[in-house]
């Protein structure tokens, strides 16, 4: 029964990008993925004796950040179900692979998250070619992308799908490469070749960022000599092709400042998650800027305020405690640096975007998580 729940685990990491097949079971709308994940969990729970829960208290911290700004939420229906889309499933996986997966069992975990890198860049490349059709959940929304010759695959937009492949390229080309595996490097030229397509300037940054900090932390495993100025060269090369590829950024300024007020106005609880654009347009001046920027204010364009806002300073708090505890009880293992590398990736493009609140983010998220946990763990639940 192990063998089945973690080869169903693994099955998940490939097939996250069918979040998109979503139905209702009753009352209540799922998709594919959190089927898969709340059977995983039952078969977990029936088969294992002991259940395993890393970090337990500051993921106890954001649930209850949650829970109190859910509370005072305009829409009590909409964050509740954020919290099971992004929170309670995620996290439900993220124990399904804390308890079926020991430390020597954790490499195996790097194979799907390559293969799926691999094929949905390349569904984004033969897109962006013109060879595949926009698909009917993209909207209207998606065909300027496409007509501004960005890829996009079958997300809603190019950010999503550099958001999507940068912390799986990261995560398995830094395994890759500290095993000396160097051949099968090659398969990361699809990944890169997509996240150049997207336009993402918070994708290339988050490339970066993400190599870079693994290029310096993993100094004494890989044996590299490249030099410190390495380093600095390409953090800066990164923040030029990240805010200076010529768009404006007028926009999020202004969503960010409108941020920070509601943050003043509750500057406790938050205001729940998924609320952010009500909070927004009850801010409207009637401006040109708002009136420009209402539609595209979903959330706040980054993941801290995102945070702050949907689970309060509680729900912040966690967020960074678990973020100080991962970095500072970082593995010297391969795998755990690149995990790591992910997560620096994921917290970069956060800068800009909300690069966890998402189906598939949240759930890859938490695999980093656990992929970057040292061999031996103190936390159980």
């Amino acid at each position: 029964m192990k063998r089945f729940s973690q080869q169903l685990a693994v099955a998940i990491i490939f097939l996250l990008p069918l979040y998109y097949v979503r139905f209702s079971i009753g009352p209540v709308p799922t998709n594919v993925i959190e089927v898969l994940v709340l059977i995983l969990l039952a078969v977990t729970f029936t088969s294992e004796k002991r259940i395993s829960l890393p970090h337990w208290q500051p993921i106890l911290l954001i649930l209850l950040g949650l829970i109190f700004s859910t509370s005072v939420a305009y829409d009590q229906q909409v964050a509740l179900g954020i919290i099971k889309g992004w929170f309670l499933v995620p996290l439900a996986y993220y124990v399904c692979l804390a308890t079926l997966f020991g430390p020597d069992e954790r490499p195996q975990l790097v194979k799907p998250a390559l293969a799926s890198a691999v094929l949905v860049s390349a569904y984004a490349i033969a897109q962006w070619a013109g060879m595949i059709p926009l698909l009917a959940h993209q909207g209207e929304a998606a065909q300027q992308y496409i007509e501004q010759g960005r890829a996009i695959a079958f997300f809603e937009s190019p950010n999503f799908l550099a958001m999507y492949l940068v912390p799986l390229t990261l995560l398995a080309g830094g395994y890759l490469y500290l095993t000396k595996q160097l051949r099968q490097l090659g398969w990361l030229m699809l990944p890169v070749i997509a996240i150049g397509l997207s336009q993402s300037r918070g994708g290339m940054l988050a490339v970066v960022a993400g190599g870079v900090w693994l290029a310096i932390r993993s100094y004494p495993v890989s044996g590299s000599r490249r030099p410190w100025w390495f380093a600095v060269v390409a953090a800066g090369l990164a923040f030029v092709l990240a805010y200076f590829r010529g768009g404006d950024d007028s926009q999020r300024f202004y969503i960010w400042n409108q941020a920070i007020i509601i943050i003043g106005q509750h500057p406790f609880l938050g205001i729940g998650p998924g609320q952010f654009q009500v909070h927004f347009i009850n801010l409207g001046d009637g401006s040109p800027i708002f009136e420009a920027t209402k539609a595209y204010a979903l959330h706040p364009h980054n993941i801290f305020l995102n945070f702050y806002l949907s689970a309060g300073v509680a729900g912040l708090v966690g967020f960074v405690w678990l973020l100080v505890r991962l970095f500072r009880r970082v593995s010297a293992l391969p795998l755990g640096l690149a995990a790591l590398a992910g997560l620096v990736a994921v917290l970069a493009h956060g800068v800009v975007d909300s690069a966890y609140f998402k189906n598939d983010l949240a759930i890859m998220f938490w695999l980093l998580v656990f992929l970057a946990l040292p061999k031996e763990t103190e936390d159980h639940g």
